[in-house]
Formats: C-alpha cells, sequence, structure tokens
C-alpha cells in the first residue's frame, strides 16, 4: 500500500505542472478571450434589446398617430358631409322657392290672361250684336223691299 501511495504522490508530482500549465491557460484565456467576449455579447444584447423596446415604442407611437389621423379623417369627413348635406338642403329649399314662384306668376298670368280674354269676349259681344242689328235691319229692309215689288 505504501507503494500505492508512493506512485500515486510521484504520479502528482508529475502531474503538477500540467495542472498548473491548465490553470494558467483557463485564466488567460479567460481575461483574454472569454471575458471580453462575454462583454461584447452583454453590449450587444443590451443594444439588441434597446432596439427591440426602441421599435416597440415607435410602433406604439404609430399606432397612436394611425388612431389620431383616423378619428381626424373621420371628423373630416363628418364635416363635410354635414357641408354638403347644409348645401342640399339649401339648394332643395331655392328649388323649392323658385317653383312655388314660377307657379305664382304662371297664375298671375293665367288670371290676366282670363281677364283679358273675358273683356275682349265681352268687347266681341258688344261689337257683334251692334252688327248684328245693323244687319238684321238690312235684311228687313231688303225682305219689305222685295216684299213691295
Amino acid at each position: 500500500m505504501e507503494q500505492m501511495l508512493y506512485s500515486a504522490g510521484a504520479l502528482l508530482i508529475q502531474a503538477l505542472p500540467t495542472f498548473i500549465v491548465v490553470v494558467l491557460l483557463h485564466w488567460y484565456l479567460k481575461t483574454t478571450l472569454f471575458q471580453p467576449l462575454e462583454k461584447v455579447l452583454a453590449d450587444r444584447y443590451a443594444e439588441t434589446q434597446g432596439a427591440r423596446e426602441n421599435a416597440t415604442a415607435a410602433l406604439a407611437a404609430a399606432e397612436t398617430k394611425v388612431a389620431e389621423y383616423d378619428l381626424k379623417l373621420r371628423s373630416a369627413r363628418a364635416e363635410i358631409y354635414q357641408e354638403q348635406d347644409a348645401w342640399r338642403k339649401q339648394l332643395l329649399e331655392d328649388q323649392t322657392q323658385a317653383v312655388t314662384q314660377a307657379r305664382e306668376e304662371n297664375h298671375a298670368q293665367i288670371v290676366a290672361a282670363k281677364v283679358a280674354i273675358a273683356s275682349q269676349v265681352d268687347a266681341a259681344r258688344v261689337l257683334l250684336s251692334g252688327e248684328a242689328e245693323g244687319l238684321a235691319d238690312q235684311v228687313v229692309a231688303g225682305i219689305m223691299k222685295g216684299s213691295k215689288n
């Protein structure tokens, strides 16, 4: 057993330089390679995360602006529709007023024409009755003259 311990001790003494080299290599790689690499990865992650947060914030701002734009667009359309409706009502009112005025003017012209025609009819009756009496007198005179012969 002592021989085994002696062999194990000798083996450990021979392995000690390899162990020291492995520890030094570990420390060297850790300080020169892995720590800067971890720092770069951490910075990259922070920048990526920041970019994602900025993109999320920009997307939220864009959605807010789109919502505001839609709201303004809807209110502008509503205002335009109200203006068009008011314009249509005014146009309809103007047309109704023009039709009413034209009807009143036509009615006045018809009444004036009826009065003029009635007065012409009365004048024609008076004239025809006077001419009828003159013609009747001539016919009677012609008949009387013919019956005397």
